[in-house]
C-alpha cells in the first residue's frame, strides 16, 4: 500500500514537471510567433516569399489594423501566465477579434475622409473586413453611427481582452487635472490678495508707521501627562513677562524684536480639544478587542493623547511577534474607523508597539503657544524655532545653528510653507537684524514675498538699499554661489582671529571692538524649480555650504514638495541630516525623505515627522500654524524699525558688468569668452557656440563684444578685427585672475 501511494506521487510530480515545461515551451512558441509576426508585418521584403504572401494576406483581410495582431499574442502570453493557461481564453479570444474588427473599420472611415494621395497602393487602409464593417454600420446607423458604434466597441473589447479599466483610468487623470486646476487657482488668490494688499500699502503715508503691539495674553501651555475634564491639557500660569523672554534672548538694540503679542493666542474652541477619558477608555477596549479577534494576545498598556493623534502602547504577550501586529495595520484602521493609523514596531526604549490613531477633533496648535512654553524660554540660541507638538502633547523646538542645516519636504497642502514660516517668525522674534540675516529665495514668488523689506534681508550680489527677496531662478543660482565666496572669506577672517567658530570669533571681535558676524539663514522654498533651470550650478553651492558653513554661521534650510531622487540627491541628503517630513502619497516618496516609511500616513495640515541629527527614528509632531495675518503684523512691525543695513561686499558684480544683463550674458560667462579669444586669436559664432552650447548665446556674446568696441569688420571683409588691448584692458579691470593667467 505504501509503495502504491509513492509511485502516484511520484507520477504526480513527473506530470506536474511535464506541465510546466509545456507551459515554457508555450510562452516560448508564442514570443516567437509574435516576433516574427511582427517582422514580416514591418519588413514584409525581408521576410521571403512567404513572409510577403501572409503580410499581404493580412493587409488585405484587416489593413493596417493588422499591426495589432503580435499585441495580442503578447497579452494572450500574459494570460497564460496569470491564468496558469486554465480559463478565460474564449473572452480573451472574443474581446481581441472585436479589438481587431472595429479597428479595421475605424481605419475605412479614416481611409475614406483622406485625400487618395495620401493612402496606399491598395487605397483602403482597413482592409476588406473594415471596409465591410463600415459599410454595413453605415446603411444601418449613417455615418456619425458608424464611428460611436466603432468607437465604443473598440473601448469595451480592449477593456475584456487587456483586463484594463479604462473608466478608472480616466478617472485617475480627472482627479489629477481637478487637483492642479485647485492648487492652480488656489496660487492665483493669493497672488491677487497679495496684489490688493501691495495696492492697499501703497495708498498709504510715505512714512512707516510703528504697529503698535498688542498687550502680552498669558499663555497655558499644554501638560502632555493630565489631560483636563474637558478635553484640553491643564498647564500652569505663565506671565506676559516671563512669555516676553522667548524673544528678548540674546535681544540687539532695546525696542527692535517684536513682541510675542503680535502672535494669535491658542483658540478656546469648546469643539476642540483632546479625548475624553470616556473615549480614551472605549477606544482602548476596541483596539484591545480588534487583536484578540485576530488571535493576538497583548495589552494595552499605556496611552499618550495629542493634539491630532492619540499614541496607544500594546504591550504583546511573551511569544508574539511583532510583525503579526504590523501586519493588521489596516483591519485596525477599518475597527478604529481611523482615517488612517501609523504604527511604531517597537517603541524606541519600550517593550511595546505603538498605534497612533488620528483623533476625531484635532487641536489647532498655534506657534505662540509653541514659543511661550519652557521648550523654547529655557533655551538661549537665537536660531530656536518652533517645530510643534510631539503626539504626547510636548512643546518641541530646535536649534538651527546645532542641526545645523534642514530639509523640509512634502505634498502640496500638507503645510511645508507654513512651517517655513513658522521657523523664520520664531527667529525675526529672538534676534535682531545685527545678529541674523536671511537670503530668501521663492522661485514660486507667492510665500517668502511677505517679507520684503525687513531689514534682516540679505543678498551678497545686491547692495543693502537694493536687497530683495529673490524670486529668478537664475539670480538664486548667482546668489548661492556668492554665498560660497562670502563663507570662504569668513574662514579667512577666522583663520587670521584663531576662531574655531563664529561664537569664538564674535566673542574675540567684541573685545577688540570689531564688528560682529551675524549668522545668515538661507531659505530655500522650492528646490525642485532650481535644479530645473540650473541643476550643476545649485548642487554645487548647496554642497559646499552644507559641508563647510556650519562653523561660519551659514545654515541651509531647503524646503521642496517634490520628494523624487531628482530633486533630493544623494549629495544632498548625505548633507543635511536633520530632516522634516510632512505628508507625501507614497512609502516610496517617505524613503526618499527620511529613509523610513511613515510620511505616508500622516494627516496633513502640518502633521508632521521630525528626524533629529544622529537620532535613529523621527519624532511625530502637528506643527505650529502661524496666519498671514500674524505674519503681516510681525512684518510690518520690523518694516518700521528699519531698513536692510550691510556693507558692500566683494561679491556684489562692477559697475562695468552692468550692461551685461542687457544682453542676457552672465559677467562669468563674459570672461570665459574673453579668455576664449585671447587663447585662440580668433573669434567667430561657430568657435563661441562649440563653446558655450548655443548659437543665441553665441550672438550675444558677438554683439557684446562688438558693442564694447574690442571686435569690429572692415567693409567688404569677413573676418573680425580683434582689439585684444581693449580685451586685456577689460579683464584686468574686472577680473584680474584671469588677465594675470592670460598674460
Amino acid at each position: 500500500m505504501h509503495n502504491r501511494f509513492a509511485y502516484h506521487y511520484k507520477l504526480s510530480r513527473k506530470a506536474r514537471r511535464d506541465g510546466a515545461f509545456l507551459s515554457a515551451l508555450r510562452l516560448a512558441a508564442g514570443g516567437v510567433l509574435a516576433a516574427y509576426l511582427a517582422w514580416l508585418i514591418l519588413f514584409p521584403g525581408l521576410s521571403g516569399s512567404f513572409g510577403r504572401w501572409v503580410e499581404r494576406g493580412l493587409w488585405a483581410a484587416f489593413g493596417a489594423a493588422s499591426f495589432l495582431l503580435p499585441l495580442f499574442i503578447l497579452n494572450a502570453m500574459l494570460h497564460a501566465m496569470r491564468t496558469q493557461m486554465r480559463a478565460g481564453w474564449i473572452t480573451l479570444g472574443a474581446g481581441s477579434s472585436l479589438v481587431l474588427v472595429s479597428a479595421a473599420s475605424l481605419l475605412a472611415m479614416l481611409g475614406g475622409a483622406l485625400p487618395p494621395a495620401w493612402l496606399p497602393a491598395g487605397g483602403a487602409i482597413g482592409g476588406a473586413t473594415g471596409q465591410a464593417v463600415h459599410a454595413a454600420l453605415s446603411r444601418w446607423v449613417g455615418g456619425a453611427g458608424s464611428f460611436m458604434v466603432s468607437v465604443a466597441a473598440f473601448i469595451a473589447a480592449s477593456q475584456v481582452a487587456t483586463r484594463i479599466r479604462w473608466g478608472k483610468v480616466a478617472s485617475g487623470l480627472a482627479d489629477i487635472l481637478a487637483q492642479d486646476y485647485k492648487e492652480w487657482m488656489r496660487s492665483r488668490q493669493e497672488l491677487e490678495a497679495w496684489k490688493k494688499a501691495c495696492a492697499a500699502g501703497a495708498g498709504a503715508a510715505a512714512g512707516p508707521r510703528p504697529v503698535k503691539a498688542p498687550e502680552t495674553v498669558a499663555l497655558l501651555p499644554p501638560d502632555p501627562t493630565r489631560p483636563s475634564a474637558g478635553g484640553r491639557p491643564e498647564a500652569a500660569p505663565r506671565s506676559p513677562k516671563a512669555a516676553g523672554k522667548a524673544c528678548a534672548a540674546g535681544a540687539g538694540a532695546a525696542g527692535t524684536l517684536p513682541d510675542i503679542g503680535l502672535l494669535n493666542p491658542p483658540a478656546r474652541d469648546p469643539a476642540g480639544g483632546l479625548p475624553t477619558e470616556a473615549e480614551l477608555s472605549k477606544a482602548s477596549q476596541d483596539l484591545a478587542q480588534t487583536l484578540a479577534n485576530f488571535g493576538i494576545e497583548a495589552a494595552v498598556t499605556g496611552i499618550s493623547p495629542g493634539p491630532v493623534i492619540t499614541r496607544f502602547e500594546v504591550s504583546p504577550a511573551p511569544g508574539v511577534k511583532v510583525s503579526s501586529i504590523v501586519a493588521l495595520e489596516n483591519d485596525i484602521a477599518l475597527a478604529m474607523r481611523a482615517r488612517g493609523i501609523r504604527m511604531i514596531a517597537p517603541i524606541p526604549g519600550k517593550a511595546a508597539v505603538g498605534i497612533e490613531i488620528p483623533n476625531a477633533r484635532p487641536v489647532l496648535v498655534t506657534l505662540r503657544q509653541i514659543l511661550a512654553s519652557d521648550a523654547v524660554t529655557a533655551q538661549s540660541p537665537l536660531l530656536t524655532f518652533a517645530v510643534g507638538l510631539t503626539a504626547d502633547g510636548a512643546p518641541l523646538a530646535a536649534d538651527l545653528a546645532a542641526m545645523p542645516h534642514l530639509l523640509v519636504a512634502g505634498a502640496t497642502g500638507s503645510g511645508k510653507s507654513v512651517l517655513i514660516h513658522s521657523l523664520i517668525l520664531s527667529i525675526l522674534l529672538r534676534a535682531g537684524p545685527d545678529q541674523v540675516k536671511f537670503l530668501l529665495i521663492d522661485p514660486k514668488r507667492l510665500e517668502l514675498t511677505f517679507y520684503e523689506g525687513i531689514p534682516h534681508l540679505f543678498d551678497p550680489t545686491v547692495p543693502a538699499e537694493s536687497v530683495q527677496v529673490v524670486t529668478d531662478a537664475k539670480t538664486a543660482s548667482r546668489s548661492l554661489n556668492a554665498m560660497v565666496k562670502v563663507m570662504e572669506k569668513r574662514y579667512e577672517k577666522f583663520q587670521a582671529h584663531n576662531a574655531r567658530h563664529i561664537e569664538g570669533f564674535n566673542a574675540q571681535a567684541a573685545k577688540l571692538g570689531l564688528p560682529k558676524e551675524p549668522h545668515i539663514v538661507i531659505v530655500i522654498d522650492e528646490l525642485a524649480d532650481l535644479m530645473l533651470v540650473s541643476r550643476d550650478a545649485v548642487e554645487d553651492s548647496i554642497q559646499r555650504l552644507a559641508q563647510m558653513a556650519r562653523a561660519v554661521g551659514i545654515h541651509l534650510v531647503l524646503a521642496t514638495q517634490r520628494p523624487s531622487v531628482d530633486v533630493i540627491t544623494g549629495v544632498i541628503k548625505a548633507n543635511l541630516p536633520s530632516r522634516v517630513a510632512l505628508q507625501v502619497t507614497s512609502k516610496v516618496d517617505s524613503r526618499v525623505i527620511m529613509d523610513c516609511v511613515g510620511a505616508e500616513a500622516l494627516q496633513g495640515r502640518g502633521d508632521l515627522l521630525y528626524l533629529a541629527a544622529g537620532a535613529q527614528k523621527p519624532v511625530r509632531c502637528q506643527g505650529a500654524f502661524v496666519s498671514e495675518d500674524e505674519t503681516r503684523k510681525v512684518v510690518e512691525y520690523l518694516r518700521s524699525t528699519g531698513r536692510p543695513d550691510y556693507p558692500p561686499l566683494d561679491t556684489m558684480p562692477k559697475p562695468a558688468e552692468a550692461d551685461l544683463k542687457s544682453f542676457g550674458v552672465e559677467p562669468l560667462e563674459f570672461r570665459d569668452a574673453l579668455r576664449l579669444v585671447l587663447e585662440r586669436r580668433r573669434v567667430s559664432q561657430d568657435l563661441l557656440k562649440s563653446q558655450f552650447g548655443s548659437s543665441a548665446r553665441a550672438t550675444n556674446l558677438l554683439s557684446l563684444l562688438e558693442v564694447k568696441a574690442m571686435i569690429h569688420k572692415h567693409e567688404g571683409t569677413n573676418p573680425w578685427v580683434i582689439n585684444y588691448d581693449a580685451i586685456t584692458a577689460y579683464l584686468s579691470a574686472n577680473f584680474p585672475d584671469a588677465a594675470a593667467r592670460n598674460s
